[in-house]
């Protein structure tokens, strides 16, 4: 299935692209999801995502809505990548 991956802030920065389609199994979540990324981009893995939790440093949406990782993508679905935002 495919589906759309946008990047923000210092994720676009990392790949190099503000969004790419990407040819991905049915039935992936998006914690999979990220797991290819950070595959395809070592960048995010080295430089991004902390070491004893992966997840800690990236917030995901699909479709415009904030999802768990263990959520299930869909054919079609716009996934958005960005770091957390802070405030103050």
């Amino acid at each position: 299935m495919r589906i759309k991956v946008r990047y923000f802030a210092r994720y676009r920065s990392l790949v190099g692209k503000s969004e790419e389609e990407l040819e991905v199994s049915d039935g992936i979540t998006v914690r999979d999801l990220i797991e290819i990324l950070k595959e395809r981009y070592p960048a995010l893995k080295n430089e991004v995502f902390a070491e004893d939790d992966d997840l800690a440093d990236v917030n995901v949406s699909r479709n415009g809505r904030y999802v768990s990782f263990d959520e299930i993508l869909r054919e079609g679905d716009i996934v958005a990548i960005f770091p957390p935002v802070s405030g103050g």
